[in-house]
């Protein structure tokens, strides 16, 4: 029709025809035409398919191109685009994308690496490649080959350099002027060393003919020295080859000093120390050791164990796990830093000591992260004391300076300062003003906001609610870097750089570390979501911004050239990539789903509610797409805690749900679609939810929009177990569907958390589930918060489903729940997938679910055909 119109259309114009018979007839046939070129169509489930979704990857040091990647119901697939032209680069299923200079690299599942010249638009393919490495001028790949794997090198214009054979494990030095390749050549095992600037000179700097071939090879920060080792099952070596003295020091397992139940592990990492004087490496206890248990055995639950059986048997008090161990080449000395006792630690900071803990330290108990004794370890004298007694909260609440000299950690709702040095520990929150402690119904001061890194200067960076603040290390001069809590805005550091990374290894957290001479980035967030962005804090000049949208904001990537780049979407507008400079303007350079336009679309209002306690809450309620006023409508009430963060999310439709629930699906079919705010009070979680839920629910009634007989109710997870208890104390609903729930709190408190091996003590006491104490302190909360004891009071029509091989939430709740209702009558069905989890991941079993689920809302709210399911 929209070919027939222009044609139309331009050969009246072409003809210059004024006749009165003319005119009428573009009247009366061209304007109805023109009616059904603009008419939006309604999405059906044949339409799903032309939706995908996108990532952001990167941005080219020039600011000029864009890498992203499609994900569509089947593939996915790689582009480069330029940004203010229609080139376009695709690779399908490509991975591994990097800029380099004026080049895009990456490889395709035919084991192509593809180097393409982005300034003169030539593409150059390697082929037979397994893997492969991108320098600043060239690229090493190692090749698929008859006589074993290749290693070749090739500048970005694909010419060859260099080629290896029998390439057993190779590494770029860090400084990019070397590469360290492990080969196998007859029955000689070699460690060669290239140097890139003169690549056909090589030289061996390690030679064996007996033990295996060279593993693990690791170079040090400054690119000077170079540890490796080799794995045998009688005798294992380490070795480290110094650049500058050309010297090579080797220890052996069989030293006397190494444990001799003991033995290298040689799929872990090796690290050598900031200083170049010590290897880290990883041992463990020999195979032939461990304990073997039979299936037939039995199982032994002693209730004083600190772990309960199926923890236990993973670790053997610790035997089997990996430990930790350091070797110093210079002196030829050899320490084990972790052992059964103390079996979690690293060398945070700058390698200098090391902090190990024990996470059985005051087991049992009932938390999901367990109390502990923090020790720190001296590698000058080997000598262990304990740092902190009885440490609280997970990895976030313990944090090590990345120069060592500071270890950062909360307690009871302040931030302190352990100096290493000294030896002492200081308070240096107590001059900040306001919270530093996350609200918690159950665990009180437990968590802090965040101590995101120190500065260059030794000033400790800390969170509160809204702002950033630093702080001396001594607790005094806090001062204020941004101001959030008067504009309402929640602001938190980007990291641009390693060094202002936080990292984590062994449980161990190496803070950030940032110049306040240079520019921060920051993100930005409404405290209520709605505005999204990002500013820069520049050194005497204060906040500029790079964005704030009344839109979803993330993924922010920087080029060489200062140009940002990130992704925007709301809820009626597919995700694009947007990119503009500081306190400039921004352009769209690619946006998806472009089709969307065509189609009629859902619209977002906020609605405010408040619970019995008063507390003002948000809910959002999405309208079925081309909304007509004078109808009435079905609605769909999904639940999951506070749901308000949602308002600028763009929902692809699609059957492949892995809870069954899509709002686009449902707003597209003609429903209402309603997230309300939920909060909650300890030990009364079932019914805090029943009143938020109603509340909401009263709120949109008011506005004269939905058929107040034809309204469901869905959740997943804690979600479906809100969703199981609502239904027993309100016949609000007509229909309810709940996912994966969890329906007696007495049977899941005294059960094994299956995806941890500890007891479930920590979910009931300490999770959602806000009882803060056990039902042998309170049964009454236990009890009266449990749907299934209040089965007999439901009338509405449940459909309930479980994954099978769920390892978060029983399957047996949901049966438990099944049986109750059965032997009451209720109209009551369950779904049990076979090899499914918490959630739906098989694409056939997601599209059976969504699809019921649908069915079933559709039967109850819309009056359609029960459906028959077998």
């Amino acid at each position: 029709m929209k070919a027939l119109f222009y044609s139309i259309g331009r050969n009246l114009l072409d003809r210059g025809c004024h006749s009165v018979f003319l005119f009428l007839f573009f009247v009366v046939v061209s304007c109805p035409l023109i009616g059904q070129v603009l008419e939006k169509k309604t999405v059906t489930r044949e339409d799903y398919p032309l939706w995908h979704s996108m990532d952001a990857e990167a941005i080219s040091d020039d600011g000029n191109w864009i890498s992203y990647r499609n994900y569509y119901d089947a593939t996915d697939s790689l582009f480069v685009k330029h940004r203010r032209s229609a080139t376009l680069y695709s690779f399908a299923k490509g991975k591994d994308g990097t800029f380099t200079g004026d080049h895009f690299v990456c490889q395709t599942p035919d084991s192509i690496v593809h180097i393409v010249s982005l300034q003169h638009g030539v593409e150059r393919k390697l082929r037979n490649v397994k893997a492969f490495t991108v320098s600043k001028n060239f690229i090493v790949v190692t090749e698929y080959s008859t006589v074993g794997d290749l290693l070749s090198v090739y500048t970005l214009d694909g010419v060859l350099l260099h080629t290896e054979k029998d390439v057993v494990f190779f590494s770029i030095s860090p400084d990019t002027k070397s590469i360290a390749v492990s080969v196998k050549r007859e029955n000689t095992n070699q460690v060669l060393l290239l140097n890139i600037a003169a690549i056909q000179k090589q030289k061996i700097i390690a030679k064996s003919e007996k033990s295996g071939p060279f593993l693990n090879l690791s170079w040090s920060d400054d690119g000077k020295a170079i540890a490796f080792m080799n794995y045998n099952e009688k005798e294992s070596h380490l070795f480290y080859y110094n650049l500058g003295e050309e010297r090579l020091e080797t220890f052996s397992t069989n030293a006397v000093e190494f444990p001799k139940t003991m033995n290298l592990i040689p799929s872990r990492k090796l690290t050598i120390s900031k200083n170049n004087k010590r290897v880290f490496f990883k041992i463990k206890q020999r195979q032939e050791l461990d304990l073997v248990r039979k299936e037939s055995d039995v199982q032994v639950w002693n209730a004083a164990d600190k772990n309960i059986y199926p923890r236990h048997i993973v670790t053997e008090g610790y035997s089997k796990n990996p430990k930790l161990a350091m070797w110093e080449p210079d002196t030829g000395r050899f320490l084990q830093i972790t052992d059964s006792i103390q079996p979690y630690g690293s060398t945070p900071g700058d390698e200098s000591f090391a902090l190990t803990f024990n996470p059985n330290d005051y087991e049992p108990q009932s938390k999901s992260v367990p109390d502990k004794d923090v020790y720190i370890k001296n590698f000058e004298t080997g000598q262990s004391s304990l740092m902190l007694r009885r440490h609280v909260g997970g990895e976030f609440n313990l944090l090590v300076s990345r120069n060592a000299k500071y270890i950062s950690y909360f307690k009871e709702g302040h931030w302190y300062v352990y100096d290493v040095a000294q030896g002492t520990h200081t308070l240096i929150s107590s001059n900040v003003p306001y919270t530093l402690s996350v609200p918690s119904l159950t665990e009180k001061e437990e968590n802090g906001y965040g101590n995101p890194g120190w500065t260059t200067k030794g000033e400790c960076l800390l969170y509160d609610q809204f702002d950033i603040w630093k702080v001396q290390s001594d607790g005094s001069h806090p001062v204020r870097l941004t101001q959030g809590r008067e504009q309402g805005i929640v602001f938190r550091i980007v990291a641009q750089s390693k060094e202002q990374t936080q990292t984590i290894t062994d449980r161990i957290f190496t803070n950030a570390e940032f110049d306040l001479n240079s520019a921060l980035l920051l993100s930005a967030r409404a405290v209520d979501y709605s505005f999204n962005g990002f500013y820069l804090l520049k050194p005497e000049k204060g906040m500029t911004k790079i964005c704030y949208v009344n839109k979803s904001v993330t993924g922010i990537m920087k080029s060489e050239r200062g140009d940002y780049a990130w992704v925007e979407e709301d809820i009626d507008q597919p995700r694009s990539i947007v990119v503009g400079k500081v306190g400039g303007k921004s352009t769209s350079v690619v946006d998806s789903n472009v089709h969307h336009k065509e189609f009629h679309w859902t619209k977002l209002q906020m609605i405010t509610y408040k619970n019995l306690k008063g507390e003002a809450l948000q809910g959002l309620l999405y309208y079925p797409s081309g909304y007509d006023k004078n109808k009435l409508y079905p609605m769909v009430v999904h639940l999951y805690e506070k749901q308000s963060y949602q308002r600028h999310s763009y929902v692809n439709p699609t059957m492949t749900n892995e809870d069954g629930f899509n709002i686009s699906n449902l707003t597209t079919k003609g429903y209402f679609v309603l997230l309300p705010d939920i909060t909650y009070e300890v030990g009364n979680v079932g019914f805090s939810a029943l009143e938020c839920v109603e509340a909401a629910v009263k709120e949109v009634k008011k506005l004269s929009l939905i058929d107040d007989g034809k309204i469901g109710l869905i959740g997943h997870s804690f979600g479906g177990y809100e969703t199981d208890f609502i239904i027993t104390q309100s016949n609000l609903f007509a229909c309810a569907v709940a996912g994966s729930a969890t329906t007696n709190n007495l049977s899941s408190y005294l059960s094994v958390a299956q995806n941890l091996g500890i007891p479930n003590f920590f979910k009931m006491e300490y999770g959602q589930a806000r009882m803060k104490l056990s039902p042998y302190e309170n049964m009454e909360w236990y009890l009266k918060n449990s749907p299934v004891i209040h089965a007999a009071n439901v009338k509405t029509p449940l459909l309930s489903w479980t994954g099978l091989k769920d390892l978060q939430v029983e399957p047996r709740q949901s049966f438990e729940f099944y049986m109750a209702l059965r032997r009451l009558g209720k109209t009551h069905i369950l779904l049990a997938y076979a090899n499914e989890g918490h959630g739906i991941e098989k694409k056939e079993s997601a599209i059976d679910l969504t699809t019921k689920i649908e069915e079933w809302f559709d039967h109850y709210l819309k009056g359609m055909a029960a459906p028959i399911w077998k």
